[in-house]
């Protein structure tokens, strides 16, 4: 049994979506499984061991091209080499797990005997299907909608199970990284993720300080700000309003030493991004930031996590832009210390 997987977005998106590798593993035993994904989520993709083959499709330099014509060979090139290698291997099921015409697309030139995807799949990309399955409640968490996709072409319905583990590597990079600043080791950590795709689903740079400075005077923990290297002044900015001193780790972490990272932690406290559903996926407790998003849809999966929301009645409204973030601004540092407070004390409690 051959199977392909196509979910090709953002960080948190196709960590989201790893929990069906082992639902079709368990259904199907001895299945192949590939995945085409975009180039930015790649590794965390090839980082799962029940992946046979990562197919990527290089849509950073398809988007480069858009804005210098002169790369438009380039980018060309690179979608006969993302076909070519699509084709390689006949199908026995192809899964569209994304839903839109930038899926559709490789969905139908995909050679599978059955390309399955939702019912409500978007801008024409159900065309490209030969069986639809009902994606239920729209206010489905979206790890359980798109497990609900598998069990619908014969996977089993398991408890959700991620598959990443820190590696050996990512570990001792990680060591080395910290040791350079001085960190014992063993030390305790909280990691904080300011940053998010959506401006409007920033917190505000004083009340990460003011949060992080809290963290050290009542934990004893060492802080640590994580993003990537564009989030870079961001943590500078929390860092120079800090009365302790923490670490900007921003633009400093590749895919592995990441999942050490986040592995590792005490507690991660973050915006609604990619980086929350690596640390919720690895087990370690998040208290979540959310505003314009819903958290039943798209919070972190899985106990021994808090999401913190303001009773505003325009939340979730899942606008880009809005000139007052009072949803996120009306989040105090006191609650989110209270909800670290709980998250450490329900993780001693479980033992």
């Amino acid at each position: 049994m051959d199977i392909l997987i196509i979910k090709m977005s953002a960080l948190g998106d196709v960590i989201q979506a790893l929990p069906v590798i082992r639902a079709l593993k368990e259904g199907f035993p001895g299945a192949r499984i590939d995945w085409l994904v975009e180039d930015a989520a790649a590794p965390i993709v090839r980082s799962h061991p029940g992946v046979d083959r990562v197919v990527v499709w290089r849509r950073a330099a398809w988007r480069g091209a858009w804005r210098n014509p002169t790369r438009c060979p380039e980018a060309l090139a690179g979608i006969r080499r993302t076909a070519a290698e699509l084709l390689r291997r006949r199908y026995d099921i192809a899964i569209d797990l994304q839903g839109l015409l930038k899926s559709g697309i490789w969905m139908g030139l995909a050679r599978a005997e059955r390309k399955v995807g939702y019912e409500a799949a978007r801008e024409g990309s159900r065309l490209f299907l030969t069986e639809r399955i009902q994606d239920g409640d729209p206010d489905l968490h979206a790890v359980e909608r798109y497990l609900l996709l598998a069990e619908g072409i014969g996977a089993r319905a398991i408890a959700p199970e991620f598959g990443l583990r820190p590696s050996r590597e990512g570990r001792e990079a990680l060591r080395g990284l910290l040791g350079q600043q001085g960190w014992d080791p063993g030390a305790p950590y909280a990691v904080l993720v300011p940053a998010a795709r959506w401006k409007t689903k920033q917190w505000g740079v004083a009340a990460f300080a003011r949060t992080a400075d809290g963290l050290v005077a009542e934990f004893g923990f060492h802080v640590a700000v994580s993003g990537a290297l564009q989030d870079r002044s961001l943590a500078e900015m929390i860092l120079e309003r800090m009365r302790y001193p923490a670490l900007n780790l921003a633009g400093r972490t590749d895919l592995g030493t990441l999942i050490a990272l986040m592995a590792g932690a005490a507690v991660v406290i973050s915006t609604d991004s990619g980086p929350m559903h690596l640390a919720a996926a690895l087990g370690t407790p998040v208290v979540a930031l959310f505003g314009p998003t819903a958290p039943w849809r798209t919070g972190p999966y899985g106990k021994g996590h808090k999401v913190l929301r303001a009773a505003v009645s325009c939340s979730p409204c899942f606008l880009r832009r809005c000139h007052t973030r009072r949803c996120m601004r009306q989040i105090g540092p006191e609650q989110v210390l209270e909800a670290v407070r709980e998250v450490l004390e329900e993780k001693a409690q479980a033992g």
